[in-house]
């Protein structure tokens, strides 16, 4: 089956752990012909990942850089009316949450879709700043909720020009990927209900290619909202605009795989249907992680996780120390932070080729996995059998079952209460060290994953199923025309 997998991890350019679901899910589907579509906010550099035999092309989309648009004449009219047109349908219903608004927001991407085909970005040349400067003041004014709204979310700030045009900015540049020509694919595959879900929704207006939706995270951290830092109201008027794409790329998929029951809850509150959504957890290969014989000699932890958690898990350490002084910690990755809980008793693995690598060192290793992205270490680990510790919240408690003990962020003195838990006696390290490997080879072993997906992939092929466009009309105000 010839399969367009569209992503914004930057695979394979980049090497992310989106990456790694995207890569190892090509590489396992090996019977299908992919075509890798990314979209990058920088001009892609050499492939991270070596891509499989399998893959037949490549599409990098770039939405940053000056807007691609007519300038002069009867071409930049013929785009310019329509374009405006459906700027209007868009910045009003986006600001809106109505069963009429998501219809209104459906039909101004669709007219986008079908109308930029040929390298034009759908928004180039609207002057959306200023369309968007009047939807705002619209939704800004007191009004009576409308019937069918759903329970009201926080006003929006009082628009601004400057947030208006900023937000403008910020929204033409999401909106490029909606006309990407395609490749011909009898299914496509976004990897998030975002920009990824654009390009799949503008095949399926233009040629009617059904999509998977997997998304593995909420659209409230989207790499769309980092560039809001410290204005607020041009973030709270890209959440709404995330929202009702969520929604309608919901509501369009032919299958959602949620890699969590958390995202299957999160996707059905949003309006997708519960029969279209399955659960396909995330996959690890037990071949690469087979079980870790014996442990070290003496007492240690290791960690791994991102820089700034690692500040917690010295303070940690201090504490273990002041009962095991004999402990040592062993920490994976390049970062070698000025410290003063630094001492001898602390060492630095530098880079590891292979995480299993540092599961080894420690008789308990603790891994991090407060980034809101996929936690492949906590499933290494435990597939490894190492007994793990892992700082999360409840969504990790959740993936980690009884195969982990699973601790609150910052806080330093629950993290060593769980390490000398565990270091004072072998038994318990013994029995979660059995239980984690279980957990992860029953819930996520790569080929679980994968047949589920070539199950979905079947499924979603044959679904020809298109609602019928409802084209919502409205005038553009006379400012804009």
């Amino acid at each position: 089956m010839r399969t367009a997998l569209i992503n914004d991890n930057m695979y394979p350019h980049r090497r992310t752990v989106g990456g790694t679901w995207c890569h190892r899910l090509v590489r396992g589907l090996g019977e299908h012909a992919f075509h890798l579509v990314t979209i990058s906010d920088v001009a892609p550099a050499a492939p991270a990942y070596e891509p499989p035999a399998n893959v037949i092309s490549l599409t990098s989309i770039e939405i940053a850089g000056p807007s691609n648009a007519p300038r002069r004449g009867r071409p930049a009219l013929a785009h310019r009316r329509p374009a405006t047109h459906a700027a209007v349908l868009l910045c009003r219903s986006m600001l809106e949450d109505t069963p009429h608004s998501n219809a209104m927001f459906r039909s101004a991407l669709r007219r986008l879709a079908v109308g930029g085909t040929h390298g034009t970005h759908p928004l180039g040349g609207v002057p959306l700043a200023a369309v968007l400067l009047d939807a705002w003041n619209a939704a800004h004014a007191p009004h009576p909720p409308a019937p069918g709204a759903t329970p009201p979310r926080p006003a929006l700030p009082a628009p601004s020009a400057a947030d208006a045009a900023d937000a403008a900015f910020l929204l033409e540049q999401a909106v490029r990927p909606l006309a990407t020509p395609m490749p011909l694919t009898e299914l496509n595959h976004a990897a998030d209900a975002g920009l990824s879900a654009l390009v799949a929704l503008g095949a399926k207006w233009r040629t009617g290619t059904p999509y998977v939706l997997t998304e593995h995270q909420p659209y409230l951290s989207a790499p769309l909202l980092d560039g809001t830092a410290g204005r607020p109201g041009v973030r709270a008027v890209l959440l709404r605009f995330l929202r009702a794409l969520a929604r309608l790329a919901y509501a369009e998929a032919s299958r959602i795989a949620a890699p969590t029951d958390r995202m299957r809850r999160w996707a059905i509150a949003h309006g997708a249907r519960p029969d279209a959504v399955t659960v396909v957890p995330y996959g690890v290969d037990p071949h690469s992680c087979p079980v870790a014989p014996g442990e070290p000699a003496e007492p240690s932890l290791a960690w791994l996780g991102p820089e700034r958690d690692l500040v917690s898990m010295l303070c940690a350490f201090e504490a273990v120390r002041d009962t095991r002084s004999d402990t040592r910690l062993i920490v994976a990755g390049p970062a070698t932070p000025v410290d003063p809980r630094i001492g001898p008793a602390v060492a630095f693995l530098g880079p590891v080729g292979h995480r299993r690598s540092a599961f080894t060192k420690g008789r308990v290793v603790v891994v991090a996995a407060t980034e809101p992205t996929m936690p492949y270490a906590l499933i290494e680990a435990m597939m490894c059998g190492r007994p793990t510790i892992c700082v999360g919240d409840a969504d990790v408690a959740e993936l980690a079952g009884d195969g982990a003990l699973v601790v609150p962020p910052d806080d330093p003195d629950t993290l060593a209460d769980a390490c000398l838990y565990l270091l004072e006696s072998e038994q318990r390290r013994r029995d979660l060290g059995t239980a984690g490997h279980a957990v992860a080879r029953t819930r996520y072993a790569l080929r679980t994953q994968l047949d589920r997906f070539r199950d979905l992939y079947e499924l979603a092929s044959h679904d020809t199923s298109a609602p019928t466009e409802r084209l919502v009309p409205v005038a553009a105000s006379p400012a804009h025309r």
